[in-house]
């Protein structure tokens, strides 16, 4: 998933509980299966919901936009570059919050063997649809499917974004350390909040009614919350928007690669 429609702009900005649960504790973001088994909780709910109904408006503004980013397209093809030197030209990743399966699908043209989860069940079955040859799966980052070091690679292009408690972006990064290998990588792209960490509220989006927390990060504290989960962070890119292409807010990129485990 990648964020806020540009309609949105308007929507009033509130401080980010810094450290407290609410309605957005860890296990939040646990999701239905496809099958439907247990329901997320609280606003995570409504972000699932939201995304079923956007589904396929947001597909359509979001399914080519790697073709008008040179500079994603840049550092996803050196990601996969450097996972192929270290384990081999089909590295195993995973897609987390993969939306409908775009940024997966380009680097599964590199070679890499790609999984998409998604929150989304219909952003599942589209992804499914769209990209028959990847395995795509519904799920949470806070709480992946996934046995200890399944992956050698770990994406999350914008879709932290939506874990709106500081407890719930700690439990991702131990689930992305716990389900990565020795010396995998992880690469997550945000939102930047102009002053800060903030989140946004958004009651429609791209002509559609949701009902959803965005995040804005501030780049200095999700940094250290991803060494505080156990990685050595070894590339940091800033980036204003690309005009008449995507929301305007300034992007982050944080490459880093799994170290020791960490005590909890």
């Amino acid at each position: 998933m990648t964020g806020p429609a540009e309609s949105d702009k308007d929507r009033k900005a509130q401080r980010v509980d810094a450290d407290g649960e609410g309605a957005s504790g860890p296990r939040a973001h646990d999701a239905a299966n496809i099958t439907g088994i247990e329901a997320a909780s609280g606003h995570q709910s409504r972000v699932r919901v939201s995304y079923d109904a956007v589904a396929d408006a947001y597909i359509d503004r979001v399914l080519h936009e790697l073709r008008h980013k040179p500079l994603d397209r840049a550092l996803l093809t050196a990601y996969a570059e450097q996972l192929q030197e270290r384990f081999g030209a089909r590295a195993f990743i995973c897609d987390a919050g993969c939306g409908p399966g775009h940024v997966g699908a380009f680097l599964a043209g590199l070679g890499l063997s790609v999984t998409g989860v998604d929150l989304s069940p219909a952003m599942v079955a589209r992804a499914r649809m769209l990209f028959p040859a990847l395995t795509f799966e519904v799920g949470t980052m806070t709480a992946l499917a996934a046995a200890d070091g399944r992956w050698e690679g770990l994406i999350a292009f914008y879709s932290v974004i939506h874990l709106t408690s500081d407890a719930e972006v700690r439990a991702a990064m131990r689930e992305f350390h716990r389900t990565l290998v020795d010396g995998g990588l992880l690469l997550i792209a945000v939102h930047l909040g102009e002053h800060g960490d903030v989140t946004e509220h958004s009651e429609e989006m791209l002509g559609v009614g949701v009902d959803m927390d965005f995040r804005l990060f501030d780049a200095d504290w999700l940094a250290q919350e991803v060494v505080a989960a156990g990685f050595t962070l070894e590339a940091r890119l800033l980036r204003a928007p690309y005009p008449d292409v995507e929301v305007q807010t300034n992007r982050a990129y944080l490459l880093a690669r799994r170290t020791a485990a960490v005590e909890t």
